[in-house]
């Protein structure tokens, strides 16, 4: 990343795709996001001879178009904006040893049948990143490009042997069921993947924020604390209506780092999803100090199932309600040095011992006693 506004996002795909079928592969784009991309440079790394994909890269596209004076110095028509970008992502690939790459530009700005300023943009955008991949000895499998993601939408390809073709239906695309079965949502856009754990309403929030207070710092067990969140969790996905004493119990449970760690060990377990949409809805509906804890806990699991968009906006949220805050730091500091999430998941193993320390056997430790 080179500016908050910027992401750098990074997705490891548990599925195979037919990298032959360009039009499947394009329709596989948002689940591998989380999200549809819009003006948007996409980067997915191609592995084990073209049997799959790993890790995918998003990062906006930043076009000169008319304006000359946004054009870089050097005589390229790609903007200083995306020279870096290209030089951050070939260096992030050398460091994960990906040997190919395909790029998708998204920009609704573009049109195969006018070859306008955007579209020469873009083409200058491929050059840079061919010659800059090259240079780390990663070659570019192809560049393709569409005005949008969408069923029957035209994709062609920018550089290399002149291709086009319709893409398939995203939202039957096998990683898109796949996603979804596995409990987790493709958003129409990142706009809306963030307004998924957006502040709720202000009344619900101070009803909250009320209980907190009244709660106090709590009498409880470290015992009885994890044991309560946990039920909370265990019934998220059937009783979505907390109100705010509920709300309340919780935030004052994990305050206590103790707590809060053992909670990370959940992000390994099979009900992952129904957790992680756990933290988003309680998140929105906290004061500041306890939605940095939710929306770090949010981003903890989003980060350990390579879901870089997720994890990128919930450590945003966590840093806005307090930017001290130590977890969603460290989160941070890993995701932009890019970081993968196997470094994340050694630290939600030591989450069981964080349990086995309040007293209470997770799901899946093979080390605690019943």
């Amino acid at each position: 990343m080179y500016t908050p506004t910027n992401s750098h996002d990074n997705f490891d795909s548990r599925r195979r795709v037919r990298l032959g079928d360009a039009s499947d592969l394009m329709a596989a784009v948002p689940a591998m996001l989380g999200f549809h991309p819009h003006r948007s440079i996409v980067l997915i790394a191609v592995k084990d001879g073209g049997a799959s994909v790993g890790p995918t890269m998003r990062h906006d596209l930043v076009l000169a178009g008319e304006h000359i004076d946004r054009r870089a110095g050097s005589g390229t028509r790609a903007t200083p904006e995306m020279l870096d970008v290209i030089g951050y992502l070939a260096g992030y690939c050398a460091s994960e040893n990906i040997p190919a790459v395909i790029a998708v530009f998204v920009d609704d700005r573009l049109d195969r049948a006018v070859r306008g300023t955007h579209l020469l943009d873009v083409e200058a955008v491929v050059g840079e990143l061919v010659t800059t991949l090259a240079s780390f000895g990663i070659e570019l499998c192809a560049a393709l490009a569409a005005a949008e993601i969408a069923d029957s939408a035209v994709w062609w390809s920018v550089s290399g042997p002149q291709r086009h073709g319709r893409i398939s239906d995203p939202s039957t695309s096998p990683l898109t069921v796949a996603r979804v079965l596995d409990g987790y949502s493709v958003r129409r856009s990142r706009r809306e993947l963030a307004e998924t754990i957006a502040p709720g309403p202000e009344g619900t929030v101070r009803a909250v924020a009320a209980e907190i207070a009244r709660l106090g710092p709590g009498g409880r067990s470290r015992t009885d604390e994890l044991t309560a969140v946990l039920s909370y969790v265990a019934r998220a996905p059937y009783d979505t209506e907390l109100d705010p004493v509920d709300i309340a119990r919780i935030a004052v449970a994990i305050r206590a780092v103790q707590v809060r760690d053992a909670l990370l060990a959940l992000t390994l377990g099979d009900d992952a999803g129904f957790v992680e949409e756990f933290w988003a809805m309680i998140s929105r509906l906290l004061p500041r100090r306890e939605r940095a804890i939710a929306a770090t806990l949010l981003a903890f699991s989003a980060y350990v199932r390579g879901d870089g968009p997720m994890a990128r906006i919930a450590i945003d949220a966590a840093l806005e309600a307090d930017e001290k805050y130590s977890l969603a730091r460290l989160l941070d500091r890993s995701l932009r040095a890019g970081a993968g999430p196997e470094l994340v998941r050694e630290v939600a193993e030591s989450g069981f011992a964080c349990a086995r320390a309040c007293g209470v056997r997770l799901p899946g430790d093979p080390f605690g006693r019943r």
